[in-house]
């Protein structure tokens, strides 16, 4: 099929420098949003974000001469979006168009009459629209998937690869002398034994500024064991409020370089990338941002150096780092430290109240207390707060607590003696308490799984972990991760799917067990799997690839127990959440106690908003299944929703007249509280008894429908009918009239 259009160039035309390089994409603003290599949701960003401050209909330039190479509507992702084959065979994208130029415009309309479709994505023929640098090619807008008015735009090379746009003299058109700002750093155990600061998890540490370009990490850490580091880190731009991803960062370990990483190029076959270069399990259980500095053993990422390494191993003493972190613009910082591979001494001691109220601990096992860093707590877990804590040491191997008090009661503290360190251990100065409750959760990250155990209270015990194994009974001492936090040892996949029969028993003057209820299968990066929980309720296939290794998909309670508004089930978890998946899961859910599921959703549960997001949801009525994917460890329900969608603010008004050079566009708002409209095949326009083709402006929540050719004078009759993603439905019918325009 081919677009016969007589054209030699663009009509609209500005006067630009000829000069060598790329000119700036639009006269919107030369204030840029975001960068390339950036974060996003399962995907790295490909381009810049240039900010027009929510304006529309900013002009957008070819960058340099060539010809409109693939033109795109759609409403997602890129939104209207133009395609431009430059002379030196890169590509210039412009995204999230409000419209193209008018010659532009019109092709795209002909390719949408041709293919009866609203959404196109189209490749042109070299030569059919010719650009010369600086011209017109379209305007700003906010269509598509985005969170505001913004004009997205990236360079890829010939072969279709995104390449970061500030490689070129774009970089030139802004001004920057700040250096990247780090936030904190972690370190990672890679292997079952590995111990930081004599604790078997990741830790993370904030970082004292010496300087504007020099960070330190002040404690010298103690690290036995593979580990790697990662950094959360962030760059700024003179005179604007955004943060940036960072360009480069390098590794040393004791003066050798370990790792590096530059965001130069990449591919869209590389977006399941993103969550093995960025530390997934310290972003879903934090919702922060962090830069691995180690490669994944299935990583295969044309950002990061190939002579990186997997993990950092090193011989018993003292060792630094050193990280170099660029932006663009090459403004560098500098984040360093030391840490030693020397075991640790678990504390041995006893503590009492004296009559004045005040706490002594006795040490037995350290000949001289150097040091005590330490913090006071509440024992509950739903409080954060902690306060300094008042002490004073009274000889080599005692001191004194005397602010402790009924809201802050749990000693957090480390010793430090002879060059060492103790590990990390809390003690409660107070009343044990009576009862012992909380919740078990599973964490399943690379390094395996373990059973973790969230105390209301602090209960100043450690259990420790029983289950059967075929035949025979055993028992793991479980570890304390944090105030109100137990973990046990961590298992494999293919051995923790052979547990039963889990549970914690606190075994002091009386004992307390609590039982952990799940069902698990195991998958395999080179197998298809299927499998039924729940005597046939739920059911989970994923495809090969669905995860990089052996991973063990599991379903439990869920780790919250109040939810707003009611699931027509009982929520349950599906994990892991600590690993991500390469492609999604595939649920289905059998209901047959439910009589019509027309308007039922499978639904997330969002802990932060507290409250249930739906997911795309096929429902099959003959026999009573919902269908969903997932693409990370989530809580699920299901919520009938039989709210229809909204339809307001309509323009044309029903029964006035208008001039025929006033009306273009149909202008109707359409919302849903709940589902979401359905934008893809929900919406249908008829007007004058011929469909129209309709799209959704996602953001504006208003429909996309040029009717400037389908409008007639006098009457005109439309019928809007609109769906929703849980199948409800609503319509309005009208009139206008058209009268001729006043010359």
């Amino acid at each position: 099929m081919k677009i016969y259009l007589l054209i030699l160039s663009l009509f609209f035309s500005l006067s630009f420098s000829q000069d060598e390089g790329y000119i700036w994409p639009t006269d919107a603003s030369k204030t840029v949003t975001a960068f390339f290599g950036e974060m996003r949701p399962n995907r790295y960003h490909t381009g810049i974000d240039i900010r027009t401050f929510g304006i529309n209909g900013k002009e957008i330039y070819a960058i340099e001469d060539g010809y409109v190479y693939r033109i795109g509507i759609s409403n997602h992702k890129y939104g209207n979006v133009l395609y431009l084959k430059l002379k030196d065979e890169n590509i210039a994208v412009y995204s999230h168009l409000d419209r193209f130029n008018p010659i532009i415009q019109k092709a795209a309309r002909q390719i949408q009459d041709q293919e009866n479709s609203y959404s196109i994505d189209y490749f042109l023929e070299p030569g059919l629209i010719n650009v010369n640098k600086g011209d017109i090619i379209g305007y700003t807008g906010d269509t598509g998937g985005l969170s505001g008015p913004h004009l997205h735009f990236e360079i890829r090379d010939k072969i279709n690869q995104p390449i970061n746009p500030f490689n070129t003299n774009l970089k030139d058109f802004f001004i920057d002398n700040i250096a990247p700002i780090p936030q904190s750093i972690a370190f990672i155990p890679k292997s079952d034994s590995t111990l930081i600061n004599g604790t078997y998890f990741s830790k993370n540490f904030e970082l004292i500024k010496k300087d504007n370009n020099n960070y330190l990490l002040q404690d010298t850490l103690n690290i036995i064991g593979d580990f790697g580091i990662a950094i959360q880190i962030i760059d700024k731009v003179n005179g604007q409020p955004f943060k940036y991803g960072i360009y480069s960062l390098e590794l040393f370990i004791d003066s050798m370089k370990t790792y590096e990483i530059n965001f130069d190029l990449t591919s869209f076959e590389q977006s399941n990338q993103l969550y093995l270069e960025r530390d997934y399990e310290l972003y879903t259980s934090k919702n922060e941002e962090f830069y691995r500095l180690f490669k994944s053993e299935f990583e295969k990422n044309y950002f990061v150096d190939d002579t990186s390494l997997e993990k950092i191993n090193t011989e018993p003493g003292l060792h630094s780092f050193k990280i170099i972190a660029k932006d663009i613009r090459e403004n560098q910082t500098e984040i360093s430290g030391y840490f030693k591979n020397q075991n640790t001494v678990q504390p041995k001691y006893d503590y009492y109240q004296l009559k004045n109220g005040k706490w002594k601990i006795d040490f037995h096992n350290i000949n001289q207390i150097q040091g005590f860093k330490s913090a006071l707590h509440s024992s509950k877990n739903n409080i954060e707060d902690k306060i300094i804590t008042d002490y004073v040491i009274v000889n080599d191997t005692s001191l004194i607590i005397s602010n402790s008090n009924n809201t802050f009661n749990v000693l957090e503290f480390y010793l430090q003696y002879s060059n060492n360190r103790t590990e990390k251990n809390y003690i409660l100065l107070d009343d044990d308490p009576i009862n012992i409750n909380g919740d078990f959760f599973i964490n399943h990250n690379n390094q395996g799984l373990s059973v973790n155990f969230i105390e209301q209270e602090f209960s100043n015990k450690v259990p420790y972990l029983s289950f059967r194994k075929g035949e025979n009974l055993f028992k793991r001492p479980m570890y304390r991760n944090n105030k109100n936090v137990l973990t046990s040892d961590l298992f494999s996949a293919t051995e923790f799917l052979e547990l039963e029969n889990l549970s914690i028993n606190y075994d002091d003057d009386f004992i307390i067990s609590k039982k952990l209820e799940f069902q698990s299968m195991l998958t395999l990066p080179q197998s298809f799997n299927q499998k039924t929980f729940k005597n046939g309720q739920i059911s989970i296939s994923h495809d090969k690839q669905t995860f990089f290794d052996t991973t063990l998909v599991y379903i439990t309670h869920p780790p919250i127990k109040k939810f707003n508004n009611q699931s027509i089930i009982a929520p349950f978890y599906i994990g892991p959440s600590s690993i991500p998946f390469n492609k999604p899961l595939d649920l289905s859910l059998f209901l047959p106690s439910q009589k019509d599921l027309t308007h039922m959703l499978v639904c997330s549960y969002d802990k932060k908003k507290n409250d249930w997001i739906p997911l795309n949801t096929n429902t099959d009525l003959i026999n009573n299944n919902l269908e969903a994917e997932i693409r990370s460890g989530a809580i699920i329900g299901v919520i009938e929703d039989k709210n229809k969608p909204k339809i307001r603010s309509i323009v044309p008004r029903n029964n006035a007249t208008y001039l025929a050079s006033d009306v273009d566009r149909l202008n109707i708002e359409i919302t849903d509280d709940f589902a979401g409209v359905n934008f893809d095949t929900g919406i249908e326009l008829i007007l004058n008894g011929e469909k129209i083709l309709t799209g959704f402006n996602v953001f504006q929540k208003k429909i996309i429908a040029d009717v400037k050719g389908d409008i007639k004078l006098g009457e005109n009759n439309y019928k809007l009918t609109v769906y929703d993603n849980a199948n409800n439905k609503n319509q309005i019918e009208g009139f206008f009239y058209i009268k001729e325009s006043i010359e």
